[in-house]
């Protein structure tokens, strides 16, 4: 397009020199976002000098001017720019008209563009205004969602009116940003609650309430409906569950599980603990701490309880290893937490190492114990088992005396029911010998043989059983009569 060469030159009035100087003030008021101020400016250039031009010369106040002058194309570039940052689509529509008013009168080369830019939002308000009523529809409609919660569909919905209505894009994105903010504060809130129902583990007792735990937990987790990605915190809740799951039967039976599946299941849950402070989750660590600690001491506490012949000082040890080793590892872990964090979880671990130690210090007094209670029943056993004892009479009052002084030990009590029964069989057992070496008969031995041997059976009904191959058929008859049978068994 050829452009019109305008020439003006000031001298009876001032009207061009007002038209560029309205002119040049309406661009600065444009790059200022000053959308409407420029219009007015533009308005008043029109009425001065009603041509464009791409030449426009002019002398004012302050020297000679020549620029380009197109007061319909920047009027309609200030309605387009103004229509994007109007919240009403009514007033967009009012705007954008304008703008294609304006540059359908433009001479400018690039007004063409512009008019195809306008025509197109023209366009697209008018059908978002002829879609008004579904448009509120819809907002309703996520904020409804919102309010309920339910932000995984609500931010569905969202993108659909997005592409939907595109000329309100503020609104919705006013809504979004509602949306992120109620969203953001329900997932704090289901911190809050998960933190707290991990404390309360602290306060159970897993071994009789471990089947609560899961479900405790669960009702403190961000649901899919809040959120497809909830955060660290809670995946590692999730793990955590999953971990509880699978070793709670451990948990409750680690008196009878073998001490390597203990310590596998403690450092299981040592490792989880340290994972939770890594996603800033301290209730986390003391939960699986406190787990962990469960598991280990329900072991020591048997072993400590003597429940067998002889206590599993191995076992122990092992044990209190990993005890020491994973309370290392935790305090290293809690030593750059925030101080009143540090605080509680440093207590704990040292409640947990002064539990581990008074449990393994009480095994190995119990072993030595064990050890001196248990020498008797050994030394007498073995004396019994030699032909050369079972004929003197000195050396059968001894064990006799020796056994009689066990049982009457007050510790005679902590030893377990099998090695009370030994002690009592043999003890029996000395009794009918010397009886018969005293000439009595197999009545006089029953006699004499019948308050041990009874008790002994009461401890443990086949405690002759080990002696069935070295009985005599004299001693073997004694015991065969003394043993309780049916009505006689005791209770």
């Amino acid at each position: 397009m050829l452009s019109t060469l305008v020439v003006l030159v000031l001298a009876g009035g001032d009207a061009v020199a007002e038209a560029g100087s309205a002119y040049r003030q309406a661009r600065e008021a444009l790059a200022s976002e000053k959308y409407e101020q420029a219009v007015t400016l533009l308005r008043g250039a029109i009425q001065q000098v009603g041509e464009e031009s791409d030449q426009l010369k002019y002398r004012d106040d302050e020297s000679r001017r020549r620029h380009s002058y197109y007061p319909y194309y920047e009027w309609g570039r200030a309605r387009l720019l103004q229509a994007q940052i109007e919240t009403s689509i009514f007033t967009q529509r009012d705007l954008l008209s304008d703008a294609v008013g304006r540059l359908g009168q433009s001479r400018h080369p690039d007004a063409s563009v512009k008019l195809e830019e306008a025509k197109a939002k023209l366009e697209d308000v008018a059908q978002a205004i002829a879609l008004d009523g579904s448009f509120n529809a819809v907002k309703t409609r996520i904020e409804v969602l919102g309010n309920g919660e339910r932000f995984v569909e609500a931010y569905q919905e969202h993108g659909v009116a997005v592409g939907k209505f595109k000329t309100r894009l503020k609104e919705l994105e006013e809504v979004h940003v509602a949306l992120k903010a109620k969203q953001l504060a329900a997932i704090k809130r289901c911190e809050v609650l998960l933190a707290q129902r991990l404390s309360d583990v602290v306060l159970m007792d897993p071994v009789t309430r471990g089947e609560a735990i899961v479900p405790m937990l669960a009702a403190a987790m961000v649901s899919e409906q809040i959120s497809g990605e909830p955060g660290p915190k809670f995946v590692w809740a999730r793990e955590f569950m999953t971990l509880w799951t699978r070793e709670a039967e451990t948990c409750k039976k680690a008196s009878a599980l073998p001490g390597s599946k203990v310590i596998a299941t403690a450092d299981a849950f040592d490792a989880a603990g340290l994972e939770a402070l890594k996603v800033e989750l301290p209730s986390g660590f003391r939960a699986a701490r406190f787990l962990a600690q469960t598991v280990r001491m329900g072991k020591l506490r048997d072993i400590a309880a003597g429940n067998e012949d002889m206590l599993d000082t191995k076992t122990a040890d092992a044990v209190a290893v990993s005890s020491a080793a994973a309370l290392k590892r935790g305090n290293q872990a809690v030593s750059s937490l925030d101080k009143d964090v540090k605080d509680t979880l440093v207590n704990d671990l040292g409640t947990q190492e002064r539990q581990g130690n008074d449990l393994a210090k009480a095994i190995r007094d119990g072993a030595k114990e064990r050890e001196r209670l248990t020498a008797p029943i050994v030394k007498a056993e073995a004396q019994l088992a030699d032909g050369d004892t079972l004929g003197d009479l000195a050396a059968l009052t001894q064990v006799k005396s020796d056994l009689g002084t066990l049982e009457s030990d007050g510790s005679f009590g902590t030893l377990t029911l099998r090695l009370r029964a030994r002690s009592l069989f043999a003890h029996g057992m000395v009794e009918a010998m010397l009886a018969f070496l005293e000439g009595k008969p197999e009545a006089g031995a029953i006699e004499v043989a019948r308050v041990t041997a009874f008790r002994a059976f009461a401890f443990d009904p086949k405690i002759d059983e080990r002696w069935n191959a070295q009985l005599s058929p004299k001693l073997k008859g004694v015991f065969d009569k003394i043993k309780p049978t049916g009505e006689d068994k005791p209770k």
